[in-house]
């Protein structure tokens, strides 16, 4: 017999229904298997997964604190330095102190922008993590940390103007608008620390923790 007439006897003789009736149930047995499967996949890696993400913002956390704390200790060490610039007598020592104040807000200026790169990253964890504490906290943080930025940017543009200027009197007027905004860079620097910090232990899945933080 050919193959035609061999399949058209398998349709008339109703071996096909039949087939198929009997497929079917077994062919949504093993959706159904396979579904459940994989939902037990999810539901068993979802709190790993999101453990995995609260440590990734840790770290962020950590690393923003640490840079945000280096800006802050930059701007002391070139307290001295730019008050003296501010005020010498003489046109070459305050050249000198002006130039080791360029070398230590530009270490702070490279900390704080470290900082923001890191508080950015920080922002996309803390939406997955989905404690509001943590992403309030991360929030401020990364405004804090672009504060401490700017002010740094604005002190280190200051610092070089002074070292580029051709009189005693430019230098005293750049150094000045350098110690006002290293101040508030410290200053964000330090609340940003701050806020680093408590978003680090705010960030913990404990189920005591998690309904108060969302209540």
């Amino acid at each position: 017999m050919g193959f035609y007439p061999m399949v058209q006897n398998f349709l008339r003789e109703g071996r096909f229904l039949r087939l198929y009736n009997h497929l079917i149930p077994l062919m949504k047995r093993n959706l159904r298997f396979k579904s459940g499967f994989q939902l037990a996949w999810v539901l068993l890696l979802a709190p790993i997964f999101t453990e995995a993400q609260c440590e990734l913002f840790k770290s962020e956390m950590e690393s923003v604190k640490k840079y945000m704390t280096e800006v802050s200790h930059q701007v002391d060490s070139l307290q001295t330095f730019a008050e003296s610039a501010a005020f010498a007598a003489h046109f070459v020592a305050a050249r000198t102190d002006a130039r080791k104040v360029e070398v230590l807000i530009g270490k702070a200026l490279t900390a704080a922008d470290e900082a923001v790169s890191r508080a950015s990253e920080a922002q996309y964890y803390s939406e997955v993590c989905g404690i509001s504490e943590v992403q309030s906290h991360a929030i401020d943080a990364e405004r804090f940390t672009l504060d401490a930025r700017d002010f740094a940017a604005e002190a280190y543009d200051n610092a070089k103007k002074a070292n580029t200027a051709k009189n005693l009197g430019n230098i005293h007027y750049y150094m000045r608008k350098l110690q006002s905004a290293s101040q508030q860079a410290q200053r964000s620097a330090d609340n940003a620390a701050y806020a680093a910090a408590i978003a680090h232990v705010s960030c913990t899945h404990g189920d005591d923790h998690t309904m108060a933080s969302n209540r």
